[in-house]
């Protein structure tokens, strides 16, 4: 599995190629539908042996019921599934990776950060769990030692063996992690992906281990058939380093896509994010070559269905399903009173929409940005434009009779936990991303702050408006300049058809979209309604 993201309950769409599941995911289910696989497998394969996997971010960027118990829930439910190996993701990284090893250990971690009382009690009352993972990294180097940090191992051997005739194989499994991620690498150094994976390769092979599987934190995508991305990349790149590399698999993370392809004969796959899917790979080991047999390898990316859409599968007889159905269920009572807290007000008391203006513009998106900007340059990460989609924003602002927000409504409003990196991207390509907004096939509408733009209708093709009079800051835009535009992760990548983004480089993140409004929230209420005169047709 990839990307959980303490998705407990988080359930939406997974585009897998040309197949899209609608109402996927669960953490209960997933559990259900593992053990279902690996029933099956045995059944097919008697003696046959499983190892569950994880490939990163399985914690951070988490709905309030995981997130406001620093993901105890989340870690609990991987127990609860039997993940015996994982690798660090960037959000492992987000309350440090000694604390995140601390609570996979069942030990309660550190709330000196924390403001909220509630929550901090919440967390010191929470019984964390010794999740038993193995927890990987190989090209992360702590630059106070030069050394991998503390408590994480770069490989992991884990020996196979057949019950009948009692012969073994061993199987190695690398954990790396991607690179692009500036925020990491201020307390730390990030090694090439590709020549890591070469290296402990050699070692693993030295040690007598040719069956490979990497564990990787970085991303891959199929689409039309065709697999590409930075896992590829990777893949091939190895190859060029080490042409006789012993590399058998490679999950894949990071960008929350589907992806199962084969590239140069290893099986790529990921399985989008928030738990809707999950990869599942079998193959047979050698005894005498002590590898995989290649021809043997089936390679799977299978959706957790919701029980309406696979109404057999209810999981009546199900450990997994139960005892993690039990931790949601535990952690929604544990978080209930920190929800209900009010964290802000608004000026005149009323609910502020997110429905859309004829011009695409949102009031609750432009708080959202407004709060984006506003508390990322007050802590250091200088922003000029903060943007979104209004895709991003699920929910209004709404205020109770007094005109007070609760957490609750915060959590509502941005439901998907972003982490909001910082691109530089020149004034031209703004000016690009902004047409983006105008073409026949696009469905979501930036919402912007640091900037105003007029628009006029066009027929050139796929574009049915322009943009013009472009100005960051009350002053035209210079083409040729440098901008730090904030935006969430998934739009970074290009998401939602918003490649202009991929021009530009990350070079910081301001953190978690929630964190980043809450704390906006606490220090500006009453906050004002923000007027809709950004995008100006004409």
């Amino acid at each position: 599995m990839n990307d959980i993201h303490g998705g407990l309950q988080t359930t939406g769409k997974f585009v897998m190629d040309q197949k899209t599941v609608t109402n996927a995911g669960g953490l209960a289910r997933l559990g259900g539908y593992l053990d279902q696989s690996e029933q099956q497998f045995k059944k097919a394969n008697k003696g046959g042996v499983t190892v569950r996997l994880q490939s990163g971010d399985m914690v951070g960027a988490s709905p309030a019921n995981s997130a406001l118990l620093d993901d105890g829930p989340t870690l609990a439910s991987l127990k609860a599934m039997h993940i015996q190996i994982g690798v660090l993701g960037n959000h492992e990284f987000d309350h440090g990776i000694g604390q995140f090893l601390v609570e996979t250990k069942g030990q309660t971690p550190s709330t000196a950060s924390l403001k909220n009382q509630q929550q901090i009690q919440a967390i010191k009352d929470y019984p964390f769990v010794n999740t038993g993972m193995k927890m990987l990294i190989a090209n992360v180097l702590d630059k106070n030692t030069n050394k991998i940090p503390t408590g994480y191992s770069p490989y992991y051997i884990k020996k196979v063996t057949d019950p009948k005739t009692k012969q073994s194989v061993k199987v190695g499994y690398i954990g790396i992690l991607n690179t692009n991620l500036p925020g990491i690498a201020k307390n730390y150094t990030l090694l090439d992906e590709a020549t890591t994976i070469a290296k402990y390769d050699k070692v693993l092979r030295h040690k007598g281990v040719k069956a490979i599987v990497v564990l990787g934190h970085t991303g891959a995508v199929t689409q039309n058939g065709k697999t590409t991305g930075d896992a590829v990349n990777d893949i091939k790149k190895l190859d060029k380093i080490d042409p006789h590399n012993s590399v058998d698999i490679f999950f894949a993370a990071h960008s929350h896509q589907y992806a199962n392809g084969i590239v140069n004969g290893v099986p790529v796959v990921q399985a989008g994010f928030q738990g809707k899917g999950y990869s599942d790979i079998t193959g047979k080991l050698n005894v005498k070559t002590k590898d995989f047999d290649k021809k043997s390898l089936k390679a799977m990316v299978k959706p957790v269905y919701s029980l309406a859409d696979d109404p057999k599968a209810t999981f009546k007889n199900d450990q997994s399903f139960y005892t993690i159905s039990d931790i949601i269920n535990m952690a929604n009572q544990r978080v209930a009173p920190i929800i209900n807290t009010p964290v802000g007000s608004i000026q005149g008391g009323k609910t502020i929409s997110n429905d859309l203006s004829a011009n695409k513009e949102s009031a609750a998106a432009y708080v959202v940005v407004d709060a984006q900007r506003n508390v990322a340059n007050k802590e250091g990460h200088k922003t000029d434009i903060a943007v979104t989609s209004n895709d991003s924003i699920r929910s209004a602002m709404v205020a109770d009779g007094a005109g007070k927000v609760t957490l609750g409504t915060l959590y509502d409003m941005q439901p998907y936990g972003n982490s909001q990196p910082i691109v530089e991207m020149t004034g031209q390509d703004i000016v690009d991303l902004l047409n983006e907004q105008y073409t026949k096939t696009q469905l979501y509408f930036l919402q912007i702050s640091g900037l105003t733009y007029h628009f006029k209708p066009a027929s050139n093709g796929n574009q049915i408006a322009e943009v013009s009079d472009v100005q960051v800051d009350g002053k035209d835009i210079d083409l040729g300049g440098t901008y730090r535009v904030l935006t969430n992760d998934y739009l970074s990548t290009g998401g939602d058809g918003y490649s202009a983004f991929t021009k530009g480089k990350i070079v910081d993140n301001a953190g978690q979209d929630i964190d980043l409004l809450t704390s906006y929230m606490q220090d500006n209420s009453p906050i004002p309604v923000p007027q809709l005169n950004r995008k100006i047709q004409g």
